[in-house]
């Protein structure tokens, strides 16, 4: 096998990596591709499937090679029927002669040595986690959708800053910081305007999640109301570490590794988090930022037979 291919889809972007495989196994990066939201539950199958292919086109013309193996990681394919849908999809597309998709968890501990007991915690448009116990064995935690439980996600983090200027707009008090930002960012003129940006947008939940930065870059300004936001989401999510970590044992604390546009992209989020979890008894060691989850996809497809 000389070259490897791997896809982390999720609700925003579609990231895909082309590398090379040397005679140690050692991964090098050949090219890279990026491309919108391919979660087909949140924007549908075509526009999944045109992003996923869009993204492995931009990073196999870069790189100049074809690969040997391909893992797609992908965002709303936590179900045997869409894995097997999106799998008969691809194996059409002839991305790879050998190929897997894979939920878009499974790459979170690629690189945890076999043995240890770990979580990885996604916090990107949705959230969930992934736990693996010393025996190998895991399960996914959380990832009900924004329907049901999004808690700590961009999702969440967004919709709560539409709730607040909603509620505003209702008791009939004037704009404040957080409100102003937020109808310049969708470019509306007043709270109500709001919902037709909202309801009218093609993928209304993606459209809601674009509003985290925003809101975190506020928070990290020191804005009171983002704070609060920020702060009730982190807390949010170290509770669905917690709740995961209960798979392992009552007193367990497996080493956490952070994923997700929202985790990776906002330090001062993903330090609310790491608080959370220390004050809930992990050690700061212990909670790191898990590696390029579409290289990690590499990793898995240089292990495919």
């Amino acid at each position: 096998m000389k070259h490897v291919l791997g896809v982390d889809g999720g609700g925003a972007k579609t990231s895909a990596r082309l590398l090379s495989v040397g005679p140690s196994g050692r991964l090098c990066l050949l090219g890279s591709g990026l491309a919108g939201g391919s979660n087909p539950l949140s924007v549908g199958w075509d526009a999944a499937q045109s992003a996923i292919g869009q993204a492995i086109a931009a990073a196999t013309e870069q790189a100049g090679a074809a690969p040997d193996a391909a893992v797609l990681a992908i965002a709303g394919c936590a179900s045997p029927s869409a894995r097997e849908r999106l799998d008969a999809w691809a194996q059409t597309q002839g991305f790879a002669p050998r190929l897997a998709v894979v939920p878009d968890t499974e790459p979170l501990l690629a690189t945890v040595p076999a043995g240890e007991s770990a979580i990885g915690l996604i916090a990107g448009t949705g959230t969930a986690a992934l736990v693996r116990r010393t025996d190998g064995t895991t399960e996914v935690v959380g990832g009900w959708g924004y329907l049901i439980d999004d808690a700590g996600s961009g999702y969440a983090v967004g919709r709560d800053a539409l709730r607040h200027v909603a509620l505003r707009a209702d008791r009939g008090e004037p704009a404040d910081a957080l409100t102003e930002a937020l109808l310049l960012h969708a470019g509306v003129g007043s709270p109500p305007e709001l919902k037709g940006a909202l309801y009218g947008a093609a993928d209304p939940r993606g459209w809601a999640a674009r509003l985290a930065p925003m809101v975190l870059g506020l928070a990290a300004s020191g804005d009171p109301i983002a704070i609060q936001i920020a702060t009730e989401n982190a807390a949010a999510l170290a509770a669905l570490a917690r709740h995961t970590a209960l798979r392992v044992g009552p007193d367990d604390r497996p080493r956490v590794r952070l994923a997700g546009g929202l985790a990776v992209g906002s330090p001062l989020y993903r330090s609310g988090v790491i608080e959370q979890l220390v004050a809930a008894g992990w050690a700061p060691s212990q909670v790191t930022l898990a590696g390029d989850a579409a290289c990690a996809c590499g990793q898995l497809a240089a292990r495919l037979g």
